[in-house]
């Protein structure tokens, strides 16, 4: 393996500099509410040297906001190995967990909170591009592997319900988000998210549950 140059290693942490000023500053100011320079002075570094590293302050945030989606989906692919060893009839409550944790986060993580508020309005249609690319597959893989275990009401379309789900879950974070009483927020949300996914369980399990 190639050593890295000092140069490179000089680069690389700069960036990391960057971005770690971007969260903080994403999160207690806002994306309108900061500046490049704001970014810039909090890392120590010149408009030149942001630019070097990225086009814009929204190049930055899609970059932050897809290393979010990026975790959401390792914790979903996670859950899909948990599921495939499942004992019979458990795999509804593995599904929930990781429901429950992704609405939990939306309190417990500030970044993960601001984030997932403010990229729709400030990506855009990129904002679904990588919803689509990065956290809707694991969905997907989640939802067939559930499929093959006879879990799930026979013929469920994948891949519109992963869609979704992937859309309830964004929208469950804004509800918590917005609301005076988060923790009242994210047991109303999980309970409608739940009753929701219910009806995609064999009967069965529907019947069990």
């Amino acid at each position: 393996m190639r050593r890295q140059t000092r140069r490179q290693m000089y680069a690389e942490q700069t960036r990391t500099d960057l971005t770690s000023a971007a969260r903080k500053l994403f999160v207690e100011k806002g994306f309108a509410g900061t500046s490049v320079e704001a970014v810039t002075t909090a890392a120590q570094v010149s408009k030149g040297t942001f630019y070097h590293h990225f086009a814009d302050k929204q190049a930055m945030f899609a970059e932050l906001y897809t290393e979010l989606v990026q975790q959401i989906a390792a914790l979903s692919d996670t859950t899909v190995d948990t599921v495939r060893s499942a004992p019979d009839g458990s795999a509804p409550a593995v599904v929930a967990d990781l429901t429950h944790a992704f609405l939990r986060r939306t309190i417990d993580d500030p970044l993960h909170r601001e984030l997932m508020v403010q990229a729709p309005s400030v990506l855009g249609h990129q904002y679904r591009h990588i919803n689509d690319t990065i956290a809707q597959p694991p969905i997907e893989r989640l939802l067939t592997v559930l499929a093959e275990r006879g879990d799930l009401k026979p013929d469920v379309p994948v891949a519109t319900v992963a869609r979704l789900l992937l859309s309830g879950l964004c929208e469950g974070n804004q509800i918590i988000a917005a609301a005076p009483d988060r923790e009242e927020a994210l047991a109303r949300t999980f309970q409608a998210l739940t009753l929701l996914m219910s009806g995609l369980a064999a009967e069965d399990i529907s019947a069990r549950g």
